[in-house]
């Protein structure tokens, strides 16, 4: 089964750094699709464009009105009517309920779910001003089905993705736009070895413990693996799915114990 996504254009928001977004790109990119990559700095933003055959960056704060008002304004300007988008940009955050601050908080739901609903109002409006069957995937995570300590609000803000992605399915179906998303487990990226530092000295073997106690299928899961999910979802051989959220996680969520806690 080959997938071919030519003549369409795909907004990846948040896409320009090394995390998920790059490898959800990748997948686009190989598959034909033209790409507007989105970040918040120009430098990152113009790097990342260079990577692939059909590609615009441009640089806007998904949190706010106005800029997702400038960024939509420009890319029909530069490309003209777009036939998906993924809203992959959020922040993370570790730390307790209790301890974080409302700035914290502001800023974690701001980009993590208003710049979500942002994105995927102005692409709705777009979609059916234009008649345009097109497709909204979020990443969401396996933080939003299972969480753990210090992850209460993190996961908090990806469960409202689920519901929203949910809601939207049904809102939007009439107009022929469907509305799903994915949910990683640990993605091996570059990313998240940076944030595993924090707590562990050794990330390599912190990697390798997670993925044989916690995990199915005792393999690496890559940012690739990731986009080869989005990019079933934006193509019509998922033309009947809608409201749904793929776990890409190797069957982490499926376990109730570690690995080695039985025989």
């Amino acid at each position: 089964m080959k997938i071919a996504l030519s003549n369409k254009n795909f907004l990846v928001t948040g896409s320009a750094g090394i995390g998920v977004g790059s490898g959800i790109c990748k997948a686009i990119d190989r598959a034909g699709g033209t790409l507007v990559i989105n970040d918040l700095s120009k430098e990152n933003v113009e790097e990342a464009t260079k990577k692939y055959n059909n590609a615009i960056g441009i640089v806007a704060d998904i949190s706010k009105s106005e800029e997702v008002d400038r960024l939509f304004h420009e890319i029909k300007t530069k490309l003209g009517p777009l036939h998906g988008v993924i809203n992959n940009a959020g922040i993370g955050h570790r730390k307790p309920a209790h301890e974080t601050t409302i700035e914290e908080f502001e800023a974690l739901f701001n980009t993590n779910f208003k710049g979500v609903w942002l994105i995927s109002k102005a692409f709705a409006l777009d979609c059916i001003e234009h008649q345009i069957k097109g497709n909204i995937v979020t990443v969401s995570s396996v933080h939003a089905f299972n969480s753990t300590n210090k992850y209460s609000l993190y996961a908090s803000a990806k469960g409202a993705l689920n519901n929203l992605t949910r809601g939207l399915s049904i809102e939007l179906g009439k107009y022929g736009i469907r509305c799903n998303g994915i949910a990683p487990g640990y993605v091996d990226s570059a990313y998240n070895v940076k944030a595993v530092r924090e707590w562990s000295d050794d990330p390599d073997q912190w990697v390798k413990d997670q993925i044989e106690d916690y995990q199915s299928i005792p393999e690496v899961i890559t940012s690739l693996d990731c986009g080869n999910a989005v990019v079933f979802l934006l193509s019509e051989y998922s033309k009947s799915i809608t409201g749904q959220i793929i776990k890409v996680d190797s069957g982490f969520t499926n376990l109730l114990y570690s690995n080695s806690f039985l025989p």
